[in-house]
């Protein structure tokens, strides 16, 4: 069987998603756990890569059973009992042999809070303690130029050769002092939301302006846009596949 596992996960508590010698990471728990169930090592493939102190309300991974076999629910019932309290499984697919969760995803979307109002300790892991103002026409009106295909290399860390996305959908709203910020694109690079949502912010303090923004997007140059925001208000709603 191929199974297709939709996770939630705190990533405040782990060294980011993919897997590293003597670093505590999601992709790590679960493979480790995955082995432990079935009594043989356990590889996973996940939707993508999420940096140290991203959340996701929507992980998938995929993996295949080999000697033994769990229906769904029983599969359900001890993952979840056996994952530490900072993950969680949401639903169980069962997917086609070649089903693999990165290569089959069609599209991904972000979502990023800002906290306009006074700091908030017990949430500072959860959203950007920002604490002033946010100008939403005005960044509103920036996040369009983000839209459609580009080279975003210019907001990336990539290491790519093709480094060219597409953004289907920018949505900006504050509910009371939090500011909402949610990305759906084609696929992301690394580090291409957070500084995206960085420039944004810039825009808000007036340290860039919409030439700028045309500028770095005209002339890729790796990292050049330079601001990013802090990993922790960053969380990965949602992953589309056809299946």
């Amino acid at each position: 069987m191929n199974y297709l596992i939709d996770i939630s996960y705190d990533g405040s508590k782990f060294h980011g998603w993919a897997k590293q010698l003597n670093a505590y990471t999601v992709q790590g728990e679960i493979e480790k756990i995955l082995s432990k169930i079935y009594r043989e090592k356990i590889c996973i493939f996940g939707s993508g890569r999420t940096d140290m102190g991203v959340h996701a309300l929507h992980q998938f991974f995929n993996f295949h059973e080999k000697k033994i076999h769990l229906n769904k629910l029983q599969l359900f019932n001890s993952l979840n009992g056996y994952f530490p309290k900072t993950i969680k499984v949401n639903k169980i697919f069962v997917v086609d042999k070649k089903f693999n969760a990165r290569t089959s995803a069609k599209s991904k979307t972000y979502i990023y809070y800002i906290n306009t109002s006074a700091f908030d300790l017990f949430k500072d892991n959860y959203l950007l303690n920002y604490n002033k103002e946010i100008n939403i026409k005005k960044i509103k009106d920036a996040s369009n130029l983000f839209m459609g295909k580009h080279n975003f290399l210019s907001f990336s860390k990539s290491t790519l050769e093709n480094n060219v996305r597409i953004i289907k959908k920018i949505s900006i709203w504050k509910s009371k002092s939090i500011v909402n910020i949610e990305i759906s694109g084609t696929g992301f690079l690394r580090s291409m939301v957070r500084m995206i949502i960085g420039s944004l912010i810039d825009v808000n303090e007036n340290k860039k302006g919409i030439k700028d923004i045309k500028n770095l997007l005209n002339n890729p140059s790796k990292g050049s846009s330079q601001s990013i925001v802090s990993p922790n208000g960053l969380y990965l709603k949602k992953v589309e596949y056809l299946i």
